[in-house]
């Protein structure tokens, strides 16, 4: 059996639900580092980035207590407070109030950035399944569950946002 250690020492199997959810967490947390690389980019369009990139900073500090929290349930250091889950709830009703309410299925791939957001709401939906799985086992911050249910739909209107926002520039250039 191949093994590792955890943040506290202790050796678990490279096939436990904690390793798949720190990896699940590590590959979001990855993918969310290259949506702030490419909004931040000095010759994108996107207008709303700086305020994006420093929100997805965030949401990255965060997920890395998330997985050191997962790693070493005793420390209260890793715990997520309420705060976050409120200012995240609240970062998506603004996005939601400035993009069209969508009536089917949205189709990702409008755009680079748009598509990129789409793929990591899908890793943060895994994510979420996984920490639920270790939750099952060792009983984890819930606070920590609700914020990566939350996150996918932050994830998804930040996509929309971001397209709509491409979308009206090219209009824009275009003189439509």
């Amino acid at each position: 059996m191949m093994v590792t250690s955890d943040l506290i020492g202790r050796t678990v199997s490279k096939n436990s639900t904690l390793i798949h959810f720190i990896g699940e967490a590590d590959e979001l947390n990855a993918h969310l580092g290259l949506v702030r690389a490419i909004l931040a980019n000095e010759d994108a369009w996107q207008f709303s980035w700086q305020n994006a990139c420093q929100f997805i900073e965030r949401i990255q500090r965060n997920l890395m207590k998330i997985m050191s929290h997962a790693s070493d349930t005793e420390n209260k250091d890793y715990y997520l407070n309420e705060r976050e889950i409120v200012d995240l709830e609240k970062e998506t009703a603004r996005l939601v109030n400035n993009i069209p309410k969508q009536k089917r299925f949205v189709m990702p791939g409008k755009n680079i950035i748009e598509a990129q957001i789409q793929i990591a709401r899908t890793v943060a939906r895994r994510t979420e399944r996984m920490y639920t799985a270790v939750h099952e086992e060792n009983a984890l911050c819930k606070k920590s569950g609700e914020y990566l249910n939350k996150l996918s739909d932050y994830l998804y209107y930040l996509s929309q946002q971001e397209s709509l926002i491409n979308v009206n520039f090219i209009n824009q250039i275009a003189g439509i």
